[in-house]
């Protein structure tokens, strides 16, 4: 279901200035917000299948809203902790820029003991070719904080997996799909 917003002159008139559809993953986003989960990973699912792949604004958008969802609802279901990890990553590669998917990924990562991926995730943010959003959740200083403490808990443990998290491919995407889509 799409619907319109439109933005009216200030004038008694009130003659439409601007009219924009606004995407199906906010009624699906609303849905998770209204505790929904299931209904809204439903419709995500179906959104999912429907985009492009080279679609990466709308695709961040849905692997986002997949996360949350996913994560909120991770009680009820054994897989939805892991499938919150897996929409994290691809919102990230996708260009999700406001710091929310790394966010999300690195304590999932670290949760499940995956130290090293978890900094992998942290040093692919704070590359300098990186572009976080102004407007964003989360910025590069607080996961250069993050990387530290990461790195001084590794130091102490014996890893459980430093299989790399993503491919050379992957972070370059990651990168570039940062600064090409709005969020």
């Amino acid at each position: 279901m799409s619907f319109l917003k439109k933005i009216f002159n200030s004038n008694k008139d009130a003659e439409i200035i601007k009219e924009t559809e606004i995407p199906d993953y906010v009624e699906a986003a609303n849905k998770s917000y209204n505790k929904e989960f299931d209904s809204a990973i439903k419709d995500l699912s179906k959104q999912l299948e429907n985009t492009s792949s080279n679609d990466y604004s709308k695709l961040a958008m849905i692997h986002i809203n997949l996360m949350q969802a996913y994560f909120k609802n991770r009680t009820r279901h054994d897989n939805y902790f892991t499938l919150s990890s897996e929409h994290a990553k691809k919102a990230l590669i996708c260009g999700h820029n406001t710091g929310l998917a790394p966010f999300r990924l690195i304590i999932n990562l670290e949760k499940e003991g995956n130290l090293f991926q978890a900094m992998e995730v942290c040093k692919l943010v704070i590359d300098n070719r990186y572009y976080f959003s102004p407007s964003g959740y989360k910025q590069k200083p607080e996961f250069i904080e993050r990387l530290k403490k990461l790195q001084k808990k590794a130091e102490k443990i014996e890893p459980l997996n430093d299989n790399p998290l993503f491919t050379k491919s992957e972070i370059e995407l990651a990168i570039s799909n940062s600064h090409n889509v709005s969020i």
